[in-house]
């Protein structure tokens, strides 16, 4: 399969792969919060909220995207004029 096409179709149903995504996050919450937990067996106490750790992911990698691009753009942006 040509990967062009394929990133170009994605490219033209973002509000489409938008909202698929949110409902695959929304399905993974459900899913954390359905499965049954043995709380006995828990190594800490945050193993017993439900549905902290697909929330704590989902976070930190915005975070990480964030602090990523912040980071580029401070030091990899040259000034408008820093080639004429």
């Amino acid at each position: 399969m040509d990967f062009v096409k394929y990133i170009d179709l994605l490219r033209k149903n973002m509000k489409t792969l938008k909202k698929v995504l949110i409902a695959y996050l929304v399905a993974v919450v459900i899913f954390d919060v359905v499965l049954p937990r043995d709380e006995a067996h828990a190594h800490y106490w945050i193993d017993k909220v439900f549905a902290f750790w697909t929330v704590f992911s989902v976070v930190g990698c915005f975070l990480l995207i964030k602090i990523g691009k912040g980071i580029a753009h401070l030091f990899l942006s040259k000034d408008e004029d820093y080639y004429g």
